[in-house]
């Protein structure tokens, strides 16, 4: 089972290797085969994705409080409940496993993993400016920054809240800040933030509520399978997937701006970074 284990890692990295240098022949191609232009071949769509993502960054910092500070409230009532019975949750998981659902959720955590993500956004960005299919590089573009955005925030509270992991025995109240140790980065779980981003945007593509359904259920089985496999306490999980929900709505948000809608974001103009409001017309 191990050695099973082992070899499914190895072809997620193979398979992350093959879409990053897929990805990067295709974002270098445009100039040879008259493809749509790209952040990387043109410094002007460089410079509107950045001024972009500072958009969406300035609409996720406000969101918990503005327009969604009921939902921020459940949230928080459900973390601290989940945090509470983290103990017991994990005691209960570890009680009661099983052969088949050891290798579904060996299955969950691979499809969970953020770098394979990254480079399956970059695959179908890539896809759309070589095959010149504006929507596919758009959905890739969005991909993208859902999961800039809940990548980093989810890497900058890990360290700064350096909650202790499940399995190093120093309990679900043990916290060391800013160590950047991988026994103490418990909170919140970066494959569940990054698996509820992809979801939100790929949800957001469809007007089919199961396919919707099935999307947010396979983000909500990375969740579990972290909790399985003894990597992350529950309240882990709440917080990550309410993290990853917030990068991918911002994102979704932004892009359906009504014209009009402004917002005071992060710009570089001429090399300068600086604060700018942005709007659609």
């Amino acid at each position: 089972m191990q050695q099973a284990v082992r070899s499914l890692s190895r072809a997620g990295w193979n398979v992350l290797l093959g879409t990053i240098l897929l990805s990067v022949w295709l974002l270098s191609a445009p100039q040879v085969v008259h493809a749509a232009d790209t952040f990387f071949s043109s410094s002007a769509a460089f410079k509107e994705e950045l001024n972009r993502l500072g958009g969406e960054a300035a609409l996720m910092v406000k969101a918990p409080v503005d327009p969604y500070l009921l939902e921020t409230t459940a949230v928080a009532g459900m973390f601290a409940l989940s945090y509470l019975y983290d103990q017991d949750i994990r005691s209960d998981l570890q009680a009661n496993r099983s052969r088949t659902l050891t290798r579904a959720t060996d299955v969950g955590s691979l499809m969970g993993d953020p770098y394979i993500h990254l480079g399956a956004a970059a695959l179908v960005y890539g896809v759309g400016a070589l095959s010149e299919r504006p929507k596919m590089q758009e959905l890739g573009a969005k991909l993208g920054e859902a999961l800039v955005l809940a990548d980093v925030s989810t890497f900058v509270l890990k360290q700064g809240i350096g909650r202790a992991r499940p399995g190093n025995g120093a309990g679900s109240g043990s916290f060391r800040p800013f160590q950047f140790k991988n026994d103490y980065d418990s909170l919140p779980s970066l494959h569940t933030a990054s698996s509820f981003a992809v979801a939100h945007v790929l949800a957001s593509e469809s007007k089919s509520l199961p396919v919707k359904i099935l999307y947010y259920a396979g983000a909500s089985f990375v969740g579990f399978s972290r909790m399985y496999k003894d990597k992350h306490w529950a309240s882990d999980v709440v917080l990550a997937a309410a993290l990853g929900e917030l990068a991918g709505n911002s994102v979704t948000r932004f892009r359906n701006a009504k014209p009009g809608t402004m917002t005071l974001a992060p710009a570089v103009s001429g090399g300068t970074p600086m604060l700018a409001l942005q709007g659609k017309f």
